[in-house]
């Protein structure tokens, strides 16, 4: 087993965070894996501000070990704030479905916020969590969170569906 990597010496580029950064107790050189916990709670920040007016998805790199147990009750939780002072987004992930036979990124391009022009504090709060169940789980593999500009397609498929709810 290594060491933890230092956060100030991890090198990423400003919209990807791998399992080193973000704030889970136990790290590796490998993804951060949960072998059983009843209380799931990763969270981080970006290291530099984002740009106001500027829409952003959200997402975190998974996978799922042979031995996965207790996602079937409990689904986990996203969350993203602009600012600490920020209002919360919330996006609900069924991990049940999370095959073992490779990364996946969740919620692909989904799970979209923006920038508050006005806003004071730009820098992006952001965790996934499972604490509400009490029930063991286990299996998860987390590889990296994600942020990047939400693309052009999404935006627009988001009008027409917000159009069609009129």
């Amino acid at each position: 087993m290594s060491e933890a990597a230092d956060p100030g010496e991890v090198e990423y580029d400003e919209s990807t965070f791998d399992a080193h950064v973000l704030h889970i107790n136990y790290r590796t050189d490998d993804p951060a894996g949960l072998l059983k916990v009843v209380w799931l709670e990763i969270e981080g920040s970006t290291p530099k501000p984002l740009s106001k007016g500027e829409r952003y998805a959200l997402s975190f790199k998974i996978s799922m070990a042979e031995d996965r147990s207790g996602w079937k009750e409990a689904p986990a939780f996203m969350m993203a704030k602009v600012g600490k002072k920020g209002i919360a987004k919330w996006a609900r992930i069924n991990l049940e479905d999370v095959q073992v036979d490779g990364v996946k990124e969740v919620p692909l391009g989904k799970f979209q916020f923006e920038v508050p022009e006005n806003a004071q504090d730009t820098t992006l709060y952001f965790g996934f969590y499972e604490l509400w169940s009490g029930g063991w789980k286990g299996g998860l593999r987390i590889h990296e969170a994600l942020h990047k500009p939400a693309a052009a397609e999404d935006l627009a498929s988001a009008s027409i569906a917000l159009e069609k709810k009129r």
